[in-house]
């Protein structure tokens, strides 16, 4: 062991190396972090083998939702608790982007209705006499609804705060309450997607750096093939075979294809990063190879994994909205590849341009068509911000 240093020596001559590689490893993991997981498991197992269930009913998209809170709930909670002042300095950088601040608010909002906004608002109550009712700052003629619920002035149905936003052409349903439920369903496909995409992505990046060699190039080959299948094939070809539950499909395709891209990154980003100073003189101290990639390189990964699934998330949404455009033929006629049993922004588009049509009730196609091109435009901004706040750039 070295001589003891002054007091009033530096940080760096006062560590004890020998005790520092006495107790290499993997770093600790918080113990509520696996806890929490059996938790969550535990809770899935009660749900799907008990006959009575959970007081509350819960799918299989539910299901997934909650792992996909759990996952980046947790890592923010981690970030929050053991890195407070690296988390305080990234969001120094950030905020200094105006619009990505803006942009960030609008997506907690997004989280916030997808989260709670079904809890207060069920499925609306079909009211045929009250289809296409205009929204509250709006007017349709009234030869396309069987009844107004506001005033008639001139020939026209004006809006009334009874339904705010309109309703349904097909049914008079309240549209307020088939937006937030859409809301659920886009959160549930891009937080089901990331989870697969995250632990599946990062893993195999880990594991080409960690083993190298012939693991390293089949791995690498995996992603690659993976990727050049297009998500919605795979989804198209499974549609025929499976009738409930397709939005969980769609999503596991998603996913499937989804980790290629990161787990290249991730491969690529290690390598750097043991190459740097600080890697460098971990080795020298003696740092193991796996306390090296858990305590040094993956903290230092992690602001990049967090930035590509931030963008890789509006494809997730536009993917599930777009296919609602989608026909197919079908034993009864046609269909769309969307999942009838879950609402989504997609459907309400498609379903408005075909029933009262343009611009006669823009509004049907309209507002959920802001809502979808608002929420990718802020994932878009708030991840293109996150780049430069997380991995800043010397010009």
């Amino acid at each position: 062991m070295s001589d003891p240093s002054p007091p009033d020596a530096g940080r760096f001559a006062t560590v004890d190396w020998d005790e520092l590689d006495a107790e290499a490893g993997v770093p600790a993991i918080p113990r509520w972090l696996p806890v929490g997981g059996a938790l969550v498991l535990a809770a899935f197992g009660y749900d799907y083998l008990s006959t009575d269930g959970l007081p509350i009913a819960m799918d299989g998209l539910d299901w997934l939702l909650v792992v996909g809170l759990y996952t980046f709930g947790s890592l923010a909670l981690a970030a929050l608790l053991y890195a407070p002042d690296q988390l305080a300095h990234y969001w120094g950088q950030f905020r200094t982007d105006p619009v990505a601040v803006a942009c960030l608010a609008f997506l907690t909002a997004f989280v916030g209705v997808g989260l709670f906004g079904p809890l207060v608002a069920s499925e609306p109550e079909v009211n045929v006499l009250y289809s296409s009712q205009p929204p509250v700052w709006g007017s349709i003629d009234t030869m396309y609804v069987p009844s107004c619920a506001g005033e008639v002035v001139d020939g026209q149905c004006h809006g009334t705060w009874q339904f705010p936003l309109g309703t349904t052409a097909i049914g008079g349903k309240d549209l307020i309450a088939l937006l937030i439920l859409a809301t659920r369903t886009s959160l549930s496909v891009a937080l089901g997607a990331a989870t697969l995409v995250v632990p599946a992505g990062v893993g195999v990046g880990v594991a080409a750096v960690r083993f190298g060699g012939r693991v390293e190039a089949a791995l690498m080959w995996l992603a690659e093939q993976l990727q050049s299948f297009p998500a919605v094939l795979i989804y198209f070809v499974l549609f025929y075979w499976i009738v409930e539950g397709r939005l969980r499909i769609l999503i596991g395709a998603l996913g499937l294809v989804g980790w290629g891209g990161l787990a290249r990154l991730v491969r690529d980003e290690l390598r750097v990063r043991q190459t740097e100073q600080y890697a460098q003189a971990a080795r020298l101290g003696g740092v193991g190879d796996r306390r090296l990639l858990g305590r040094h390189l993956l903290p230092n990964v992690l602001p990049s994994v967090l930035s590509n699934v931030t963008l890789q998330i509006p494809l997730f949404i536009l993917v599930e909205a777009s296919i609602a455009f989608i026909q197919i033929p079908a034993s009864t006629g046609t269909t769309t590849l969307g999942d009838p049993s879950n609402f989504s922004w997609g459907q309400l588009i498609y379903s408005s341009l075909f029933t009262v049509g343009l611009p006669a009730a823009w509004w049907l196609a309209g507002v959920p068509l802001l809502l979808l091109s608002v929420t990718v435009f802020a994932f878009n901004v708030v991840g293109d911000a996150m780049v430069d706040a997380l991995e800043p750039r010397n010009d």
